[in-house]
């Protein structure tokens, strides 16, 4: 599954260590798809063993030798009855007196398919649905049945148990296509679909048309419930409600298996006769076989809204005191008086989430923003802003620590930025962070992220100042390494600016602030007709002012909110702000050439009264708020509202930042 000629980490020569924990194995054993963690074994008998956090507790007992040698897992196994596909149970080679029991399932992935869809099914499954059903892939079946797992536990969630998921094996050997039932059409979605999941990651997982991949899964105990049905275990009333329950229940998660059969439900017959029964005296089921599981339409949408509260919930509570307990989590390190969550990620990365919150490191895995459709912000940096899988809007820039200005040396200023070099990502957020506290509006950092794979510049761009400077800056690793490195790049994560006052956090009951169209409908603070209305007239307002409205949304809107929590409306309907540059501004006639020099100047004097300077001063940098009618935002003393977004050429005057 691993591309080829791939050489064997030390780790995999010297042998997997079996007993650490899987949190704490090497970056170069960890893969991750689909949301899942695996680690990544090469057995000795071939091919690629990912085991899930489930799994590796149980790895020398799922090593194929135990389960897949000689067919044993059909030779001392059994096919399970009713079952779709090729599916076994069997209880692998004892292994220090020990047996472990699985089911044994060969993915049906890129065959042709033959599913018959039950009545049972809701009505509203779209017609292209059910047209264009396919098997899972692997990976993809593992994520769905882990997002499952987790909608279940939440409070006040229907139960739904499941299997566990344990590993992924792919044998060594190649087949011809025609062998395995495969054709190459229906292999290319699973294809581009995992491609895209992995995107840059150091040890992507590829997926082989030619292989063959088996999917493990803990065995549940009991009989389907067909089978207890006829037995007498089940009577015919609980028979014929199981499985509008099944879907229904499914369905109140966000998901929905398109082959949904009593064969798929497992109960668990009592010594005293009968079922096992929740305490509502219903029976108690585990849900198997997931190659039809998908999510619904409507879970996707509630999904990211539920996501994107979380966040912004996140942020908005008030921070938890230095001293106070924390959460179990990633480690914190402070680094230039900033404080940040540090975390590995499973491409091989560092991951430095700035605050205290453990909850926040998800929202910035590389997965999360990285792979995910961009727009590109400037013509000379990689600047890119970017809706991450968690409908988070952030911009993320290279930073171009350890490069060597390249700038006319007879310029006074040239000169100075010459001296003194690019900041580091560690010195951007402490800057920024700094000129928060004295109530200079910037853009707010959210995460620093150091990639896996190495990066050397050619020796006549690389300035090694910064990271001569921060050699005593150390990760809370074992053992420490450190946190600039001049073998690799850094991008810096910000909130994407859209308007107002960035430093006002969303609004919520009993204070003002701001938050986007898309979560105001979800908020139910405005319909969602009403929400549509305003975008299209919204649009329109932009193109009557000759400004651009192509590929405008929902989420790049800001409304405002009133002090009671109520959105904000003039003549025109729902007041709505977008933000732009200031250079933007002045190309559309928005500025003039007076007001375009005073902001300029007037940040500026704001920076050097705060003990700062900017080298590079630059209207691209200076973000500004309009209304659809390209009215810049002004300040109650008649000032245009003004937030600086790039600090890499920023530099104390006096004061160091440490």
């Amino acid at each position: 599954m691993s591309g080829p000629g791939t050489a064997l980490p030390p780790h995999v020569a010297a042998g997997p260590p079996w007993e650490a924990p899987f949190e704490a194995l090497p970056p170069g054993m960890r893969a991750r798809a689909f949301g899942v963690d695996y680690a990544h074994v090469r057995p000795a008998e071939g091919g690629d063993l990912y085991l899930t956090p489930f799994g590796w507790p149980l790895a020398r007992h799922l090593l194929p030798g135990r389960w897949y040698a000689d067919r044993w897992y059909a030779t001392a196994g059994e096919a399970l009855p009713g079952a779709s596909g090729h599916v076994y149970h069997v209880r692998t080679r004892p292994l220090g007196g020990r047996a472990v029991d699985l089911v044994v399932k060969f993915s049906r992935m890129a065959q042709e398919v033959s599913v018959v869809i039950d009545a049972s099914l809701p009505e509203d499954v779209p017609h292209e649905v059910l047209a264009e059903a396919r098997y899972n892939s692997p990976m993809e079946e593992f994520g769905l049945v882990m997002e499952l797992r987790r909608a279940g536990a939440a409070p006040g969630a229907p139960r739904v148990r499941t299997q566990r998921p344990l590993a992924i094996y792919a044998p060594p050997e190649s087949f011809d296509l025609w062998e395995l039932g495969r054709s190459a059409c229906r292999f290319l979605p699973h294809h581009h679909q995992l491609a895209e999941d992995q995107g840059r990651a150091m040890r992507a997982i590829e997926l082989d048309i030619k292989r063959i991949y088996v999917l493990l899964y803990g065995w549940i105990a009991g009989a389907d419930a067909e089978d207890c049905h006829a037995a007498g275990l089940l009577p015919a009333d609980d028979f014929r409600a199981l499985m509008p329950r099944v879907t229904a229940e499914l369905e109140r998660l966000g998901y929905r298996v398109l082959d949904n059969k009593p064969r798929h439900y497992i109960l668990r017959a009592r010594p005293a006769g009968g079922v096992l029964r929740d305490r509502a005296g219903r029976p108690v089921y585990g849900l198997v076989d997931f190659e039809f599981l998908q999510r619904t339409r409507e879970h996707q949408r509630r999904f990211e809204a539920a996501q994107r509260e979380r966040y912004w919930r996140l942020h908005a509570a008030p921070p938890a005191p230095a001293s106070a307990a924390r959460p179990a989590g990633p480690p914190t390190v402070r680094v230039l008086g900033e404080t940040y969550l540090f975390t590995t990620t499973p491409d091989g990365g560092q991951l430095f989430v700035h605050g205290r919150d453990p909850a926040l490191a998800d929202y910035f895995l590389p997965d999360r923003w990285r792979r995910t459709p961009r727009t590109r912000l400037s013509e000379a940096s990689q600047v890119y802003r970017t809706r991450t899988r968690d409908h988070i809007h952030v911009v993320y820039r290279l930073s171009r620590v350890g490069v060597r200005p390249l700038v006319d040396p007879l310029s006074s200023r040239a000169a100075r930025i010459r001296e003194h070099g690019y900041n580091s990502p560690f010195e951007e957020v402490a800057i920024a962070e700094r000129l928060r506290e004295m109530g200079i509006g910037t853009t707010v950092p959210r995460a620093i992220y150091r990639t896996g794979h190495e990066t050397v510049h050619a020796p006549h761009l690389r300035d090694p100042r910064r990271f001569e400077d921060h050699a005593a800056l150390v990760t809370p690793e074992d053992p420490p390494g450190p946190v600039l490195s001049p073998r690799h790049d850094y991008y810096t994560i910000w909130d994407a600016y859209r308007g107002g006052t960035p430093w006002r956090e969303p609004g919520r009951e009993g204070m003002p602030g701001t938050m986007d169209l898309a979560r105001a409908v979800d908020d139910a603070l405005i319909a969602a007709d009403e929400a549509e209305a305003c975008l299209v007239q919204t649009r329109a307002r932009l193109e009557r002012r000759g400004l651009p409205s192509e590929g405008l949304d929902r989420e790049d809107l800001l409304v405002e909110l009133e002090p009671g929590g109520a959105v904000r409306r003039t003549a025109e309907g729902v007041a709505v702000i977008l933000g732009l540059d200031a250079l933007t501004a002045y190309e559309y006639g928005l500025l003039d050439d007076e007001d375009y020099r005073a902001v300029v100047r007037r940040m500026d004097e704001r920076l050097r009264a705060a003990d700062f300077e900017k080298l590079d001063p630059n209207g691209r940098h200076l973000l500004l708020t309009m209304d659809p009618d390209g009215r810049i935002v002004r300040t109650d003393s008649g000032e245009v509202l003004t937030v600086l977004c790039n600090f890499a050429l920023v530099r104390s005057l006096y004061r160091p930042l440490r």
